[in-house]
């Protein structure tokens, strides 16, 4: 089932356009790997799942994203609420400075989820669900920058589950962590999939191929935009992809 359609997606920053004419289908609770060289536009897309490109000054996108069916940059769509739904953890852990039960109790106090005698649990809940409860339960009062990184994401990640979203939006959320925090957020990631949508940008193309239920490659068009090269099934597009260009990038002889 869909959760997300993205049609005819093209989205210039000024005269550059970083996009261009850019049409996939996102499953729901499945999840979807971005992958292609350096500069092919994978984060710019991820970023207009959930408008984060409306913060860049002269940002114009052009063609729709559907989620449930709605378009997220129809006029009277509600952007904080947008962001609820479609949560995003960034490349490197970027915890408030602040404890760790503050951590993931501030989404559900700015947007006022819970009352305070219901926070603990929202806080244990998320906690949980990233995989850290065991972890911190005794230290929720600790400053969250004394955590390792990779437990840092793990934080983040709980941050975002906390307000309930129905997408995530991983942009190369283990470049940064060692091998072992890596296969954590992998393992994590697959987990989490069985309750969200799960949208990941990842230049590791054996972690695309282990995490991964679809894979859509981008690539660089003659115009100097990104666009969406090929698309499907993880299996399918490693094994037996249908565009040569993919073959070349999967195997290292191109990016």
């Amino acid at each position: 089932m869909a959760k997300i359609d993205v049609h005819n997606l093209s989205l210039s920053y000024g005269s550059k356009q970083a996009l261009h004419d850019v049409n996939v289908t996102i499953e729901e609770r499945q999840i979807t790997a971005l992958i292609g060289p350096s500069g092919c536009g994978k984060s710019s897309f991820l970023r207009c799942l959930n408008r984060m490109n409306d913060t860049i000054r002269g940002a114009r996108v052009e063609g729709s994203v559907l989620l449930d069916g709605d378009d997220i940059y129809a006029p009277q769509v509600d952007v904080v609420a947008l962001r609820r739904r479609v949560g995003m953890v960034f490349q490197r852990p970027n915890p408030f400075p602040q404890s760790i039960f503050d951590n993931v109790a501030f989404g559900p106090r700015i947007l006022g989820l819970a009352r305070k005698s219901k926070l603990a649990d929202i806080v244990e809940e998320s906690l949980r669900g990233a995989d850290l409860w065991d972890e911190v339960k005794d230290i929720l009062d600790q400053d969250a920058l004394s955590l390792s990184l990779g437990q840092q994401q793990r934080l983040c990640i709980a941050r975002v589950i906390a307000t309930r979203p129905s997408v995530i939006l991983m942009d190369e959320p283990a470049s940064a962590l060692d091998p072992i925090a890596t296969l954590r957020i992998e393992d994590l990631m697959r987990a989490l999939a069985r309750e969200y949508t799960i949208v990941i940008v990842t230049h590791n193309m054996q972690q695309a191929a282990r995490v991964s239920d679809y894979t859509a490659f981008f690539m660089i068009d003659d115009i100097g935009a990104g666009t969406l090269v090929e698309y499907g099934e993880t299996g399918r597009v490693f094994t037996n992809p249908a565009d040569k260009r993919t073959e070349d990038y999967i195997t290292g002889r191109y990016g």
